[in-house]
């Protein structure tokens, strides 16, 4: 009876997977799409990549409001070229919801390529439906998929795409993902070294090519942090990580928080710790956690929140596919193989629906759909404001601006800047990133007083002040 019951239809397999990824991808892209229809998609930070996307798109230089690099070009911040082979999308459209469609897209398509790598590596079986339900019900994925749009989200395909090269032997293919991943962060150095390792041991016939992605990971790292971003910035690179002397402080450094363990415990359930049967695959693993934790001063890294465990998420999923192939060389039952993968399919649903409440579960929510049409009098406040002005406004209504005005982030002190309008929605209990840290009630007793500026457009809670 329970050899029938794991008997697998494979063609079968294959049909649910892709209709699987189908509809999550349709999923995110209605998910994010409604978040931003209900003003909860920021400039921080898709304001500042649409912004950028959209000025190259349009054949300008790529200069974005920031609070830390000022107006300036968005290479002073991180060097992330890549993302500009999205601005072909801005010349089908000028919707910034494309971009949102786009990430949907390209995770999906990681998630198609990863479901391939699997059918190579494994051959038959159900460790490639495991090993990518698992990718893509797990939180980080989903978190980086509704935290608006990061270039390390977008990297998880040309990631991805690395890691099949190397499995099926296309060198072409390889060098022009490599070079593409590369180009999404300048961080991106750390992870072409630990991927110089792990070719190093899977596969000898490319030792030379292993110690050419070692030295031009190296110097990439150098010439963009070193060269490039002080160059755009004016100063020193901003990120420059401090580490204790110490090594064994550095180790502990990695467990100290318990943030940083349950993201260790969570990642690694979430694949039915199979990683950690691949060893090839550690350094990788290692170099993202450690680039996040060993910052105590970006704290906010360390959880599965936002886009921070994108990358993991493409490594974890590689590494469970090759640790899946070593343990079907040992274990000669196929039906306690299969039986395992049901397992694991079973921990990723559990995780998802009921213990780490995966975001994407508001796709088949009512509630949430109808949630949006409570957001339109944004929308009828933001069209008052004349196409072509200089536009002063808060972190979830500068998106849907940028394309029509020269958008600034809200400022207490504004006098640098005096743009034509203020929009300012001041209803209680909003998100507190709306502000984005601006002391909106310092700001406008100041815009009352100023001589400068008059109301333009008043409700209760909804105001644009306009320069006279």
């Amino acid at each position: 009876m329970y050899v029938r019951l794991l008997k697998i239809n494979y063609k079968f397999t294959d049909i649910l997977m892709y209709c699987f990824i189908t509809l999550y991808t349709l999923a995110a892209i209605l998910v994010s799409l409604h978040r931003f229809w209900q003003y909860e998609v920021f400039y921080y930070d898709f304001g500042i990549f649409d912004a950028a996307i959209w000025h190259v798109a349009h054949f300008r230089p790529p200069i974005v409001d920031h609070f830390v690099i000022g107006g300036k070009v968005i290479f002073a911040d991180h060097f992330s070229p890549s993302i500009f082979l999205l601005s072909p999308l801005y010349w089908l459209t000028s919707r910034p919801e494309a971009l949102l469609a786009a990430q949907a897209v390209a995770v999906g398509a990681s998630a198609v390529v990863l479901y391939l790598l699997g059918k190579h590596v494994l051959k038959r079986g159900l460790g490639p439906l495991a090993a990518t339900a698992a990718y893509l019900l797990f939180v980080g994925t989903q978190n980086a998929l509704i935290a608006d749009i990061h270039e390390v989200t977008f990297m998880m395909l040309p990631l991805m795409l690395v890691f099949y090269a190397v499995v099926t032997n296309r060198m072409k293919l390889f060098w022009i993902c490599f070079f593409i991943t590369l180009g999404f962060k300048e961080s991106s150095s750390l992870l072409g070294v630990a991927l110089a390792a792990l070719i190093l041991i899977y596969n000898r016939r490319w030792r030379l090519t292993a110690l050419m992605i070692a030295v031009i990971s190296v110097l990439w790292g150098y010439v963009t942090t070193q060269m490039i971003i002080p160059y755009f910035y004016g100063q020193t690179y901003f990120y420059t990580p401090v580490f204790d002397s110490n090594p064994l402080v550095i180790l502990w450094s990695l467990f100290d928080d318990p943030v940083k363990r349950n993201t260790l415990l969570m990642s690694l359930t979430s694949f039915g710790f199979l990683p950690l049967l691949y060893p090839p695959a550690w350094p990788l693993i290692l170099q993202d956690i450690a680039s996040r934790f060993m910052q105590k001063e970006f704290a906010l890294r360390w959880g599965l929140g936002l886009h921070y465990s994108a990358q993991l998420a493409v490594i974890m999923a590689f590494s469970s596919i090759m640790a899946i192939n070593n343990l079907q060389k040992r274990i000669r039952s196929r039906y306690a193989i299969t039986a395992s993968m049901i397992v694991l399919i079973g921990i990723s649903l559990y995780l998802h629906q009921f213990k780490l409440h995966g975001p994407l579960g508001l796709a088949y929510n009512p509630a949430f759909y109808a949630h949006t049409k409570n957001f339109t009098f944004l929308d009828d406040l933001i069209a008052n404001v004349p196409k072509g002005t200089t536009v002063m406004t808060q972190n979830n209504i500068a998106p849907h601006m940028i394309h029509t005005h020269q958008v600034y982030l809200l400022r207490d002190v504004y006098e640098d800047f005096m743009p034509d309008y203020f929009v300012l929605d001041v209803r209680q209990g909003q998100n507190f990133n709306n502000f984005f840290g601006a002391k909106i009630d310092v700001l406008r007793a100041s815009l009352r007083k100023d001589p400068r500026y008059e109301i333009m457009y008043q409700t209760n809670e909804q105001m644009i002040y306009k320069r006279k």
